[in-house]
Parts: structure tokens; sequence; C-alpha cells
């Protein structure tokens, strides 16, 4: 039965000091069936003598296929004393980058980087990143290690400050006093893009997130709003086990973000900046018990919710565990509909 060439690759085994002979291995993967050719020969002479193996390789079954591999050009970088740190090879669209491991357990060992980020000039002349901007396991950083800080899951408790930016009392508040154990936030960032400025340690980043804001109210009001008011009518008829009134936001941020370490699971991160929101839907929700049966009611307005907020943002974690911190800058309600009041929030973000 034929046989399907699936990859042929190539990987270069050799110790950390050069020596006269060294040992080259190409990878031959046929289905399950690997074969490894092992090749002594001198390095500078690698670009002829792997182009030439590779075109030995043959699938055979009735009929025969050559597998024609070409190597368009190879580097390689050594000091003084003639040992290698790096090859870069192209081999058709396939681009190979070979590097020497610095650190680690690995330390004197090649690793191979297929498909990484090749620049091709107008004159053919192909140029790689530097192996600065390579993590341990050789992945392109500007994908695998952004140290994303935005998209993520976030809880968060929910408050209000006074015009005195003072956490604000019952007293003050009226039907509008907080339940704190049940008054939270939920935070779902989907999108986020970072644009560098210090390679993977200093950045801007944005993105795009909801934000829904729980008010549950420890009175037993229901919640009615008119077109410049909010206000509470206190209800004897029956006693609410929930009463929630919500509020859900588009967000945007921009971040200052500074991070201590390109691979996001190593890093520490610190951030703080702005985001903005447009407000999407308003809910007043209660659910009481009459003779044993549970009763519930739902209505959507917005309440006199700000259409527009802005917050500033400030955040630090490790890894893709993050605590963060907002504040309004804008009041919750429109202005002259309800006390002048300013959202705070603080919670735990898990990145991803």
């Amino acid at each position: 039965m034929k046989q399907l060439v699936l990859f042929g690759f190539l990987v270069i085994s050799a110790t950390f000091f050069a020596q006269k002979d060294q040992t080259k291995r190409i990878v031959q993967i046929q289905g399950n069936d690997t074969t490894i050719i092992i090749i002594n020969e001198r390095m500078d002479k690698m670009d002829s003598i792997l182009t030439e193996e590779m075109k030995k390789i043959y699938v055979t079954d009735s009929m025969v296929t050559r597998v024609d591999v070409y190597m368009d050009s190879t580097y390689i970088s050594s000091d003084g004393e003639g040992s290698m740190d790096s090859i870069k090879v192209k081999i058709g669209n396939m681009k190979i980058v070979i590097l020497e491991d610095q650190n680690g357990t690995a330390k004197g060992q090649k690793r191979m980087i297929i498909d990484e980020r090749v620049i091709i000039n107008e004159d053919r002349d192909i140029s790689f990143q530097d192996e600065d901007d390579q993590n341990d396991d050789g992945d392109n950083c500007s994908s695998k290690t952004n140290n994303p800080v935005w998209s993520g899951f976030g809880v968060n408790a929910n408050g209000f400050m006074n015009a005195q930016n003072k956490i604000a009392t019952g007293s003050e508040l009226g039907f509008l006093e907080l339940d704190p154990a049940r008054s939270l936030g939920v935070q779902l960032n989907v999108l986020e893009k970072r644009f560098p400025i210090i390679k993977n340690y200093l950045g801007l980043t944005t993105g795009l997130g909801i934000q829904w804001n729980i008010y549950a109210l420890k009175g037993n009001y229901d919640i009615t709003a008119t077109n410049d008011t909010i206000f509470g009518v206190e209800n004897t008829s029956v006693q609410y086990s929930k009463n929630v009134l919500s509020s859900a936001y588009l967000q945007a941020p921009l971040l200052l973000q500074i991070n201590t370490n390109k691979n996001p699971s190593e890093s520490w991160t610190i951030s703080a900046g702005i985001v903005g929101g447009i407000r999407i839907g308003g809910l007043h929700e209660t659910k009481w018990k009459v003779d044993g049966n549970q009763n519930k009611d739902k209505t959507k307005d917005d309440f006199n919710f700000r259409p527009f907020q802005a917050s500033l943002m400030a955040l630090i974690g490790y890894g893709n565990w993050n605590l963060y911190m907002t504040y309004n800058l804008t009041d919750v309600f429109n202005e002259g509909s309800a006390l002048s009041l300013r959202g705070v929030n603080a919670g735990i973000l898990l990145s991803f």
C-alpha cells in the first residue's frame, strides 16, 4: 500500500564545543514509522550534505515518488573558537531555526523552531528575529508570550462612594443601601491587543469586554425610574428574598502594562489606565414567596444608569492570576436622577 510522507525535516545534534567531525541527523516520518539518518561530516559542508541526503529519500510501493527538498540558504553563527550558537535554514516555504539553549538544564543542547517569524527582503536576503525574542520553549513571543492582562474572566465586589469620596453608608443611601455580600460584578473580556513599547516588558493594552454590575438592595423596595429620576417605594405586602438592580456595559481599556518576564506564567504584571464603557442594559429583579409559592419579577429599563462611563483601573498579578480595582470617574446614575454616587470595585481576574 502506498505510503504517504507526512513530514520531513532536519535536526542538528551537536555538542557545545565544535569539533572537526560533528553529528547531524535527518528525521524522516512516514505514517507511524520514524527513520533517523545520521551524518558525520564537517559543519561547513552541511548545506550540500543535507540537500543530497534528503534527496535520497524515496517512497516506494508499485511506483516511486521522489522527495526533493532544496535548501535555499544556511547561516552559521560562531565565535572565534568555532563554537556554533545558531543555525538558520530556509527550505522552500519552511523556516527553521536551530538554537543553542543558553538557560536551564538543557544548556548547550540544540533546539529547533519551525515556522518562526522571518523577514525576507526584496533582494531575497533572509533575516531572523533575535534569539533574545524567543522564549524558553522556542515559541514566538508575539503570539504565545503576550502576557495577557485584560482578556479573561473576573469577579469583583461592588460598592458606592459618596461625593466626599468615602464609602457610602446605609443612612445616606436610603433605598439604594447595598447588601455587600451579594453586590458583585462579573467581567468577561474576550478581545485584547497589545502594542509593545519595550519588547514584552512594557506596552499599551486595549481590548473589548462586558462588565455586569449587580447591586443587591437591602430594603424591601420596588424600584421605579422616570425620564430624570430613579426612586424606591417600600413594599409592605411581601418580603423580597431577592431585590437586585443591575447594569451591563460594553467596555474598552487603555492600559500601560509592565511585565517582569517574557513568559506569562513566570511574570509579575503591573498595569494601570482608563476604561471606557457604554451602557447596553439595565434590569431590576425581585423574588418573593406567597403561600409557599415562589414568585419573581423582572423589569428591563435603563434605570437612569449613566449611558457612558469612565473608570480608573489598577491591576497587579503573577502568571494568569490578577488582583484589580476600579474607580468610576463618572457617577453611576445620571446627574440629578439619584444621589451623586461613584462606583468602586475590587476583585480577581483570571487571564487567558
